[in-house]
């Protein structure tokens, strides 16, 4: 019972968050601030030092959500299948676009760690962080990186990207259209990106979705053949 108890307030808690910070980005008229996620973070990551709860501990205790993630995850083979002719006969551009961003992620994140003097510890906790957090955790291991450094590169990452993608879209490439600019999230900003797809354009999720899937595996395949280099 005392472990259920706190159990059902975070899980209570974490909902409460999730719903709330929808209903504030309906509500908000700037496009940046449209993604949930956004502030749900903002939120968690104040509200768990001040309480003096662990991530660990928080995780464990919203393990139920969790496994919902990997549900949600599942899912979004729909949006796919359902748009499995656009994303065909866009195939070969997505792909070149999909390794563009992968290569200059890696590079300018190791690189500049290279340039500051930091140690392969820190190189390899930054290099992954253009993925998602699923891949980035396994590869920043891999190659001697710390847990706790590379999700907090992923976040910024996801974070970053989402909230400066309007502007970047209305400067550098304002014919750009719903397709592109859904890619380009899930591509650049993983779990965030199709977060804020979700709710600007629902409708082209599933571009997200793939734009997502295709850095998880360009990441993987990169790091892999380097691996395969070095040893």
């Amino acid at each position: 019972m005392d472990n259920i108890l706190p159990s059902l307030a975070w899980l209570t808690a974490t909902i409460l968050i999730w719903l709330i910070s929808r209903r504030l980005t309906e509500k908000l008229g700037i496009s940046a601030f449209r993604n949930p996620l956004f502030f749900g973070i903002i939120v968690l990551c104040v509200l768990l030092p001040t309480l003096g709860v662990a991530p660990g501990e928080y995780l464990a205790h919203v393990r139920p959500l969790t496994i919902l993630v990997g549900l949600a995850t599942v899912a979004l083979a729909l949006p796919l299948w359902q748009q499995r002719m656009l994303i065909r006969g866009n195939a070969q551009a997505m792909l070149l676009a999909t390794l563009a961003s992968t290569v200059t992620g890696i590079l300018t994140a190791v690189g500049l760690g290279w340039l500051l003097g930091l140690n392969q510890a820190y190189l390899a906790s930054m290099g992954p962080k253009m993925t998602t957090l699923a891949v980035a955790l396994p590869l920043s291991r891999l190659t001697g990186g710390w847990d706790n450094l590379a999700m907090l590169c992923v976040m910024c990452n996801g974070v970053g990207g989402s909230f400066i993608s309007s502007a970047l879209w209305k400067n550098l490439v304002p014919e750009s259209g719903p397709e592109e600019r859904a890619f380009s999230l899930g591509l650049s900003s993983h779990a965030m990106g199709i977060a804020r797809t979700l709710a600007v354009s629902p409708d082209y999720v599933s571009l997200a979705s793939c734009g997502m899937l295709l850095s998880a595996l360009m990441t993987a395949i990169l790091y892999g053949l380097a691996l395969l280099t070095v040893t």
